[in-house]
């Protein structure tokens, strides 16, 4: 009790930084406790490995479900690239330093002296820990709004990333800044019993056949399409 009230002022410095409000300051207390911090007091405090499994789930959770709503004509693979790099250490960590999370960290001496406040593992870790309380003392709603609050620009810097962008929305956008038209997908044939159907699309430009795709989804052809013209855009020189 006494560690927490000399942290106090801390505590609510934090607390306006992040916009959230906590009733329970020891969980939020704990999740900024790194191991090497709770092993010189192990009687007296627990470390913050447990929350940053359950944040961690949490960040997945909500960053997934965003982005499964925001890029409705993504491929599962593509959404997947960009929640991983957003999900990321790097990117746990660049939070970590706009929320100035570093100074907030309770580290061992040996820890603290290394630069474990600037350690970027450490940071990442927890900022999953701090999701992890925020989730248990404030509920999914306010930690969502938090989420997003944050990482909303780190999603739109990846998907910027030309490797990690949906092939259809890349070439949408090159089309339509040249001709002002979107380019049109055509199905031209479906083979196969049900369970195991191969569609083949056309894309179009113009009206004109630019090439072929297939896939076991009118959706993945259209996107096979996408990415064939895309990978002859930028690596044949090749003029739509």
């Amino acid at each position: 009790m006494h560690e927490l009230k000399n942290r106090s002022k801390a505590l609510t410095k934090l607390q306006n930084i992040l916009k959230v409000k906590f009733t329970n300051l020891d969980i939020l207390n704990r999740s900024l406790t790194h191991r090497s911090y709770a092993n010189e007091l192990p009687y007296l405090i627990k470390e913050n490995e447990r929350l940053e499994y359950l944040g961690d789930s949490v960040l997945g959770l909500i960053i997934n479900e965003y982005l499964y709503k925001r890029f409705e004509s993504y491929h599962e693979g593509d959404l997947a690239k960009i929640k991983s790099t957003v999900v990321s250490e790097e990117m746990l960590a660049a939070v970590a330093f706009e929320l100035k999370i570093g100074q907030f960290i309770l580290l061992g001496k040996g820890e603290d002296h290394s630069g474990g406040r600037k350690r970027p593992s450490i940071l990442a870790n927890t900022v999953e820990a701090i999701i992890g309380a925020m989730y248990l003392d404030c509920g999914l709603k306010q930690t969502k709004k938090f989420i997003l609050s944050v990482f909303k620009k780190y999603i739109d810097q990846v998907d910027k990333i030309p490797t990690m962008r949906d092939p259809k929305t890349s070439l949408q956008e090159i089309i339509q800044k040249k001709y002002k038209k979107k380019p049109d997908y055509m199905l031209l044939k479906e083979e196969g019993p049900d369970h195991k159907k191969l569609f083949t699309v056309a894309l179009t430009i113009e009206k004109r056949v630019v090439i072929e795709g297939t896939g076991t989804s009118k959706r993945r052809a259209e996107i096979d399409a996408a990415r064939k013209i895309l990978n002859k855009i930028r690596h044949e020189g090749f003029e739509v």
